[in-house]
């Protein structure tokens, strides 16, 4: 093992049924393989490079990579990080051959996967020992073939290309060792570059608050308000087009108290003020929710391995 580099391989297996398409149902499956290095220089310069090939029963072979470098300045606190990387998705088993006729909807057995190259820029800055963090990263992402659904609203379609780019910021504050404040917002331009209009369901404007309150070693809170804006859209059976959604504001509350032994209670409240709202439009989500229980973790202790007369003994880890 070489000091300061991970390597990590892994290879996964799926398979996708859909038993709702008439008499013959559905599947396909993805075989994939990964490999990724992970570099420490230091502690000051990382690098993360990885490799990725799906055999996709559909759609073949697509080899994807991921190159991800940061270099970190202790003495003042200041990472500069930043990636490039490409991306393969094929279209999904339901975006394929399910229909809603109720609707007027009907699947595209047509589709052809989404490829995409995008990189990222950004900085974080840390000031008084951790106490205020801040940093923000631009990122931008060419699409070819990205699946949208069409301005009809009949179908999916392929849109030749697409570009999403824009801006993460945020800002964490600790006034209190048990207390940390932090702020997020995000920036998101997406647009057809073909059509030249903007994609649909992609709020330009998020943003979210949170608190957190470790009131004592066992007990905290968590107070979360979360905003997103506006967006293009369509109405539900595709019969308006041009839509534009309203933006709404969810505040969110959740507690949990830690008894020890991996018995912890927990309570949540979601969207305290009951705020109705729709995402996409015609799509109604869940009011106030109020939720409790408990968690319970089981300990394991390691099984001693059994000793064969004349080996070594090797500690359990």
């Amino acid at each position: 093992m070489v000091p300061g580099e991970t390597l990590v391989l892994g290879a996964e297996h799926q398979i996708d049924r859909l038993s709702n398409t008439g008499p013959a149902s559905a599947h396909v499956t993805n075989d994939a393989g990964f490999v990724e290095l992970q570099s420490d220089l230091d502690g000051r310069v990382f690098n993360a490079v990885s490799f990725r090939y799906d055999d996709n029963g559909s759609f073949g072979g697509h080899p994807t990579f991921r190159e991800a470098p940061a270099f970190l300045v202790p003495e003042t606190g200041t990472k500069f990080k930043g990636s490039v990387g490409t991306g393969f998705k094929a279209p999904t088993l339901d975006e394929l051959y399910d229909n809603y006729p109720a609707f007027g909807f009907v699947a595209n057995p047509n589709l052809k996967p989404e490829t995409s190259v995008g990189f990222d820029l950004g900085f974080e800055q840390s000031l008084l020992g951790k106490r205020v963090e801040f940093g923000s990263t631009y990122f931008h992402n060419d699409i070819k073939d990205l699946i949208e659904v069409n301005t009809a609203g009949t179908t999916y379609e392929n849109i030749g290309r697409a570009t999403t780019q824009g801006a993460e910021n945020f800002v964490s504050v600790k006034p209190l060792d048990s207390l940390t404040l932090r702020a997020d917002y995000t920036y998101t331009y997406a647009e057809d570059d073909i059509a030249h209009t903007e994609l649909l369901r992609r709020p330009k404007h998020k943003a979210s608050l949170d608190a957190k309150w470790q009131a004592t070693e066992r007990l905290s809170f968590t107070a979360t308000a979360v905003y997103k804006g506006s967006w293009a859209d369509i109405n539900r059976d595709g019969t308006a087009t041009s839509l534009w959604a309203t933006p709404y504001t969810l505040i969110n509350l959740a507690s949990n108290y830690d008894f020890g032994n991996g018995l912890t209670v927990f309570a949540r409240i979601n969207n305290l003020l009951d705020r109705h709202y729709q995402g996409p439009i015609g799509f109604q989500h869940q009011g106030l929710g109020v939720f409790g229980g408990i968690k319970v973790a089981f300990d394991v202790p390691a099984v001693m391995p059994t000793i064969m007369p004349g080996a070594a003994a090797k500690a359990t880890p």
